[in-house]
C-alpha cells in the first residue's frame, strides 16, 4: 500500500462500529454462501476434488460466470480451497453441513435465510399494517427439519413421564416422523396409541417409518387438524403430547382446544407441552423465533409461560409442573395432570 492512502484507510477504520459490523457481515456473507452451495448440490458434489469443468457437467451449469463467483465466494470465506487445479471443501462449516447432521444444520441454515430473514426484510412494511407472510404452507418441511434439534430434550421429556407405567395409551399431536413414538415405545413397551399430523406429505412418511420399524401394531398415524379431527378421536389417553404447536392456535381457540384435550384423558392421564415462551427479550432464541411467528399469517407471538399454566388450571387440570430445559432459556416442558 502506497503511504499516500494510510491515513484515508486509518480514518475508515476508525469510524465507531465498523469493525463489528464488518466481522457480522462476514459471517452473513459465509451463511448465504453456505446455503447458496448447499441448494446448488455444489458441496455434495465437493466431497470428492473436482475442477471447474467437471463442476459445470455435474451441475448441468448454463452460466459458468456464476458458477465462478460463488466459487470465489467460498475461497474468499475460506470454507472452500483450490490446489493443483482441483476446489474441495476446507471450512469446518461446509464439512459439517454433508456429515451426519447435515440436514439439520442445512435446515438452520435454509430457515434463516428464507422466512426468518423475510421477517426481518419486511418488517417496516408489516409494522405498519403491510399483509403478513403467507409462507406457512410452503416452509412446514424447513420447519419440522429444523425442529429437530430439539428432539433429544423432548424426548427425554416425555420419556420421564412414561417410564415404568404400566398403561400408556398415547396421543402425539403434531408426530412429525413419528420418532417421539417410536422413542417412547422403546423406553415403555407397552405403549400403544395415535400419531396425528396435519400435513399429508409428513404422514404419508410417519407411516412409512411406523412400519419400517415394526410398529404398525402399536401405532395409528392419522393426517387432520386436531380441531376438526379431535371429535373422532373416541380413544381415551394416558399421555398427550403436543409440541411447539400452541403458538398455532388463536388465543381464543386455546381454551376449546385444551378442554378437548383434557376430556381426552383418562382420569390419571396428562399432557405435556414443549415448547418456547416469550421471554421478553432475555433469550435470543425465542425472541427471534416471536418475531418471525409474528410476520407469518397461522402463527401467533408465543404465549406466556405463567398464562399459559393459568390457561391450563382454567381448562380443568389440576396440576402444572413447568421444567425449564436450559438455564437461561424459555424452552420448557409443562406437565398437566388431569386429576
Amino acid at each position: 500500500m502506497k503511504l499516500k492512502y494510510v491515513l484515508p484507510v486509518l480514518n475508515i477504520l476508525k469510524i465507531e462500529g465498523l469493525s463489528s459490523i464488518m466481522k457480522d457481515w462476514r459471517s452473513f456473507i459465509r451463511l448465504h454462501f453456505i446455503y447458496s452451495a448447499y441448494e446448488s448440490g455444489l458441496l455434495k458434489e465437493l466431497t470428492v476434488p473436482c475442477s471447474k469443468e467437471t463442476l459445470i457437467e455435474k451441475l448441468k451449469v448454463k452460466r459458468s460466470e456464476t458458477l465462478d463467483a460463488l466459487l470465489q465466494v467460498g475461497l474468499a470465506v475460506k470454507e472452500l480451497k483450490y490446489e493443483n487445479g482441483l476446489f474441495s471443501l476446507r471450512g469446518k462449516r461446509s464439512k459439517a453441513i454433508i456429515g451426519v447432521n447435515g440436514d439439520l444444520l442445512a435446515a438452520v441454515i435454509q430457515a434463516n435465510i428464507t422466512y426468518y430473514s423475510d421477517a426481518y426484510r419486511n418488517i417496516s412494511e408489516r409494522i405498519c399494517g403491510a399483509e403478513l407472510g403467507d409462507d406457512l404452507n410452503k416452509i412446514g418441511d424447513v420447519v419440522a427439519r429444523v425442529s429437530k434439534i430439539t428432539e433429544p430434550v423432548i424426548r427425554q421429556f416425555i420419556l420421564n413421564i412414561v417410564r415404568n407405567k404400566k398403561s400408556n395409551r398415547m396421543l402425539d399431536i403434531g408426530c412429525g416422523s413419528g420418532i417421539l413414538l417410536k422413542s417412547t415405545f422403546e423406553s415403555n413397551p407397552n405403549t400403544t396409541g395415535v400419531g396425528l399430523d396435519i400435513d399429508k406429505e409428513v404422514v404419508r412418511q410417519a407411516i412409512e417409518n411406523i412400519s419400517g420399524w415394526g410398529l404398525s401394531d402399536r401405532f395409528r398415524i392419522l393426517q387432520g387438524d386436531i380441531r376438526e379431527i379431535g371429535n373422532q378421536l373416541n380413544d381415551s389417553f394416558d399421555l398427550i403430547t403436543m409440541n411447539n404447536l400452541l403458538y398455532y392456535f388463536r388465543e381464543e381457540e386455546r381454551v376449546d382446544l385444551l378442554k378437548t384435550l383434557q376430556m381426552k384423558l383418562n382420569s390419571s392421564g396428562v399432557l405435556a407441552l414443549a415448547m418456547s415462551f416469550n421471554s421478553r427479550g432475555k433469550d435470543l432464541g425465542s425472541a427471534n423465533l416471536n418475531l418471525v411467528n409474528c410476520s407469518l399469517k397461522g402463527l401467533t407471538p408465543l404465549p406466556e409461560l405463567e398464562e399459559t399454566e393459568l390457561l391450563l388450571k382454567d381448562c380443568g387440570f389440576k396440576k402444572i409442573e413447568s421444567h425449564q430445559f436450559l438455564p437461561g432459556s424459555t424452552f420448557y416442558g409443562i406437565i398437566a395432570h388431569n386429576e
